[in-house]
């Protein structure tokens, strides 16, 4: 049986994106990106799906599926919806963090000089 499923490697049209920070059951704190696509009609013609990227919750890129875009929508949503309550301390609209960054010293101020002004 053939596998009719989506394969995609990245969201490429997405029309929803934003980090939340959030505790998990295990208490891990943890900042996930969440993505959500465009749903697109799938190749049988009839169903469509919505792509879903869910840092550390899907293995890449997850599909919600149904009868219309909106119900494909409507399914990817609830399953970000049930994670909202799953997790504890969630923070929409949270800062990713910040890659290491390369430590620049800062420049030394050099002392002007006084002049004395003639009168």
């Amino acid at each position: 049986m053939k596998d009719w499923r989506p394969k995609l490697t990245s969201i490429d049209d997405p029309i929803a994106d934003d980090h939340w920070s959030y505790k998990t059951k295990n208490g891990i704190k943890r900042t996930s990106r969440i993505t959500i696509g465009r749903p697109a009609l799938v190749e049988d013609g009839k169903t469509w799906y919505c792509p879903m990227d869910f840092e550390h919750v899907t293995q890449g890129i997850d599909y919600a599926f149904g009868v219309g875009p909106v119900d494909a929508l409507m399914n990817a949503m609830y399953f970000v919806r049930n994670r909202f309550f799953e997790f504890d301390d969630v923070t929409p609209r949270s800062k990713p963090k910040a890659a290491a960054k390369r430590h620049v010293p800062p420049k030394k101020r050099t002392a002007k000089k006084k002049t004395a002004r003639k009168a």
